[in-house]
């Protein structure tokens, strides 16, 4: 449905799916700037920026999507994300492999959950799968911790963090911009994500993954590059995915769940790609 607003003769037609772009962008830019900067400053800055995007993700996710057994599923993802960002905060040097004790944990706690919700036990797949993703998120986004933690100089830890956020948001951010203005050619008729969207985000992650890195001795001769560009990739393929979730999935009825859909687009692609970012830095510096 679409809104119309009329000014004098004049009628123009507003497409809601590009005001969720907006937003979508507006969120990238925000979330974006606090991690890239806080990444900069200190693992405790940056622990702060993680835990309030875990926030804004359980949000947005359980208040947007209107998953079944929402107050559990938020529970979950509470507690995944404070155990995951204490992990990392207590074992810095522990790779994934703390992230993954946790993924671990919550996978009894989501059956347990399906158990108790008693005679509202319905659409347990769709509720047990909506809980998964978003442990996932949540779990995901402490490797940036990883990511700083893993260089004895916690200077070029800043940095690589930093320039993995700036390539995946940024990326983002270009997506929406291209999308608002030439979304072609469209992956379908339905939703506005094209593929010049992609081909910008990718180009954009390689651009800020040289702008940061080239001077750094492990990412010299195009690694900078590479890193960037596959970051910026799979943004932009998140983006299109988030775009048909978004799109087939049922609208809340309640005004903040619908206004809170366009960040999932931001948050959760950021989120679910810091384990990529971490996985190629060590790949890069093999």
């Amino acid at each position: 449905m679409t809104d119309v607003e009329a000014g004098g003769d004049d009628v123009q037609v507003i497409d809601p799916f590009d005001l969720s772009l907006v937003t979508t962008l507006a969120v990238a830019v925000v979330v974006g700037a606090a991690l890239t900067l806080t990444a900069r400053a200190g693992a405790t800055p940056l622990l702060v920026a993680v835990a309030g995007t875990q926030a804004l993700l359980a949000v947005s996710w359980v208040l947007g999507t209107v998953m079944p057994g929402r107050i559990g599923g938020l529970v979950i993802a509470a507690l995944a994300a404070t155990a995951a960002d204490v992990t990392t905060s207590v074992w810095p040097h522990g790779r994934l492999g703390t992230l993954l004790a946790v993924l671990g944990l919550a996978v009894p706690a989501m059956f347990i959950h399906q158990l108790a919700r008693g005679a509202a036990r319905v659409q347990v797949v769709s509720s047990l799968s909506a809980v998964a993703v978003l442990v996932l998120g949540e779990v995901s986004l402490p490797a940036l911790l990883q990511l700083r933690h893993e260089f004895d100089d916690s200077d070029v830890g800043g940095r690589v963090a930093a320039a993995a956020v700036a390539a995946i948001a940024g990326a983002l951010v270009i997506g929406c911009l291209v999308d608002l203005v030439v979304p072609t050619p469209r992956f379908d008729p339905a939703v506005g994500r094209g593929l010049l969207a992609l081909v910008a985000s990718a180009g954009l992650g390689g651009s800020v993954g040289y702008l940061v890195l080239r001077d750094q001795l492990d990412y010299a001769n195009g690694r900078s590059v590479f890193v960037g560009a596959a970051l910026g990739a799979l943004a932009g393929l998140l983006a299109v995915a988030m775009a048909f979730v978004l799109q087939t999935t049922p609208e809340p009825a309640a005004r903040l769940g619908r206004r809170l859909r366009p960040v999932l687009a931001a948050v959760l692609p950021v989120a679910v790609i810091a384990p990529v970012a971490f996985l190629l830095s060590l790949a890069i510096r093999a």
